[in-house]
């Protein structure tokens, strides 16, 4: 990336967080940072900083890597940690949810912990992407808690920022993604030039995020049932917590009473999806070191 188009990138993110400060002071709105110890979160935290606004910063506590808790600790001390629950992810599901395990259609363990509606910021800056998603691709750099939010406050917006820049469906009552419209690269390059320090999960991961998640595919979730195998006999213990616990996968039509590893997996293929072949191979290599982890 050449250097004037980086800079004016940079540029472009610190204006609208300023833009974005002057709003919040003129509606007595306190700004939140969403942080999650990912590289997106970096680079917005420190264009915050750069940009020179007030704002505080907040890390939702969910099912992250210890690796990811100890590179917050360690190098953003100033974050404050919320979490609800005292307890983790994976004992909830056997405390406040009687051994039903989180699905794609119901995911309580969103609800419980990283999008708790007790933290959700009234005026928030995330580092949200369009390129990381489909669902994201619409995505514009302010948004709003619903129309008549956008209406009620589009005098104290409209002068910094222009129509096409808005949009509606946020949680928080207004929000701002800075670098919105930057690419992998681009956070990437920033991130190096800036000498800001890196999360050694992304060693071995694209994405940052909960070890595990039941609406996100095998694909994504087996690499780390290799590195934590362990992972499979607590999800086994906190779904035998259920009062009326079974192993039947459905779509099957079969019970893995006796097969209870193969049942996590397909769980973890958003929610119990059949395994293309590609999958199935990983599978056997989750079961390979789950056998192995428990001979040692």
């Amino acid at each position: 990336m050449s250097n004037l188009f980086a800079l004016e990138l940079e540029n472009t993110a610190i204006s609208r967080i300023r833009k974005f400060a002057t709003i919040a002071n003129t509606l007595g709105f306190e700004i939140a940072l969403g942080f999650s110890g990912g590289k997106d979160s970096q680079v917005t935290y420190d264009l915050c900083k750069r940009a020179g606004i007030p704002f505080k910063a907040y890390y939702n506590v969910a099912f992250e890597s210890a690796t990811t808790r100890k590179f917050i600790r360690e190098n953003y001390s100033d974050v404050i940690w919320r979490r609800d629950h005292k307890f983790g992810f994976i004992e909830n599901i056997g405390k406040n949810h009687q051994g039903l395990l989180p699905t794609v259609e119901c995911a309580y363990c969103c609800a419980d912990y990283k999008h708790n509606p007790k933290y959700v910021d009234k005026c928030s800056i995330v580092g949200v992407r369009k390129a990381e998603s489909a669902a994201r691709s619409s995505r514009t750099a302010i948004s709003f808690k619903n129309k008549t939010t956008k209406k009620r406050m589009a005098k104290a917006v409209g002068q910094y920022f222009i129509e096409n820049c808005q949009s509606v469906g946020t949680a928080s009552v207004i929000q701002l993604l800075p670098i919105v419209d930057w690419m992998d690269g681009e956070v990437w390059d920033y991130i190096h030039r800036h000498n800001l320090p890196i999360n050694s999960e992304y060693k071995t991961a694209k994405r940052v995020g909960c070890i595990v998640c039941p609406k996100r595919n095998f694909t994504h979730n087996y690499k780390s049932l290799l590195r934590y195998p362990k992972l499979i006999d607590a999800f086994i213990r906190a779904k035998e917590k259920s009062p009326r616990c079974d192993w039947m996968i459905t779509s099957d039509n079969v019970d893995y009473s006796n097969d209870k590893v193969y049942y996590i997996c397909r769980w973890l293929n958003r929610s119990f999806r059949t395994f293309s072949k590609r999958q199935e191979k990983e599978y056997e290599l989750v079961k390979q070191a789950y056998i192995k982890k428990h001979n040692e």
